[in-house]
């Protein structure tokens, strides 16, 4: 129950920002994350929260259906509790990625809570305890206001040494230096060092293998929802067959346009742009959050995401 919570939180951050993909407060804490990560994807809840299109989304009551669960079993309200969550990982899969979520906690009742269950265990690590109720699922406070998930006990762990200072940290990487990059304005924000290799999946793509990697960021300014995604290929000719391929898929989203369910995608398209500069494909979204609201919740007919 205890990882089952966060990750609640973690699906309904997703939906909110289901156009934003193809914690901490403000930039992403160095000084957790393990030297030799190879993706990290932070989301400052405070200042998703206090975007219009939050507003929007709030307003349409779909959030109090995703979160009740957590206020519920932990009194916990996401908009106001959790200020950011931070995501990051050594290799592909969930066996692989840490959650780390920080907040304002009862630690206390969370601790009852898992010590209802019969079937948690306790693993007491240097300073820290690692917590599990399954043996796929590890949990541990780094402090007060400050949680760690994983699937992967030694994931944990070698967060957990991190945070005690027993091994080197990602703030030399060329990770963190991109997301010194991340505007001050963005809630939104991750890099990969390698598309190649975040799942068989992925592989599937010729053009992904030529890929090093990917930097996205979101925004809200003035009421216009920004979205900024940045591809490096291994060379020009690489990233003109993306580029090209990129314009390919939004020519057929054109086409779509009216028809069902595409037909809220589509009315968006014009808000899309492709810039291609040497080995570097840029994406680029406007739109206003009233739109984007309009689009998630599906109000214009059918079920909406949120259903």
């Amino acid at each position: 129950m205890f990882k089952k919570a966060v990750w609640l939180m973690a699906a309904f951050v997703a939906a909110a920002l289901i156009l934003a993909i193809p914690v901490w407060p403000g930039t992403v804490p160095a000084s957790l994350v393990p030297e030799g990560v190879r993706w990290v994807a932070h989301l400052d809840m405070e200042k998703f929260v206090a975007t219009k299109l939050y507003e929007y989304l709030e307003g349409d009551g779909r959030f109090e259906v995703k979160v009740r669960d957590l206020s519920r079993w932990f009194k916990i309200d996401p908009s106001k509790d959790i200020t950011g969550l931070t995501v990051f990982g050594s290799g592909p899969g969930e066996e692989h990625a840490v959650v780390a979520v920080a907040g304002r906690f009862d630690k206390a009742r969370l601790l009852t809570m898992i010590g209802l269950d019969e079937e948690h265990k306790e693993f007491p690590y240097g300073a820290y305890t690692l917590y599990s109720t399954d043996d796929d699922e590890f949990g541990a406070f780094v402090n007060d206001g400050l949680i760690v998930l994983s699937e992967s006990r030694e994931a944990i762990e070698k967060v957990l040494d991190t945070a005690a200072g027993k091994v080197k940290d990602f703030a030399a990487s060329e990770l963190s230096v991109a997301l010194k990059g991340v505007p001050s304005g963005a809630f939104l924000s991750g890099v990969v060092a390698n598309l190649a290799g975040l799942g068989k999946e992925i592989n599937q793509s010729k053009l992904v293998e030529k890929a090093s990697g990917l930097f996205f960021l979101a925004q809200e300014k003035q009421d216009v929802f920004q979205v900024r995604a940045q591809v490096t290929a291994d060379s020009p000719e690489s990233a003109k067959d993306m580029a090209d391929l990129a314009q390919g898929l939004i020519a057929l989203g054109r086409l779509s346009e009216g028809q069902g369910r595409a037909a809220g995608f589509a009315s968006l398209i014009d808000g899309l742009q492709v810039k291609l500069e040497g080995k570097i494909i840029r994406l680029e979204f406007d739109g206003t959050s009233r739109e984007i609201a309009d689009l998630l919740s599906h109000r214009r007919g059918g079920h909406g995401f949120f259903d």
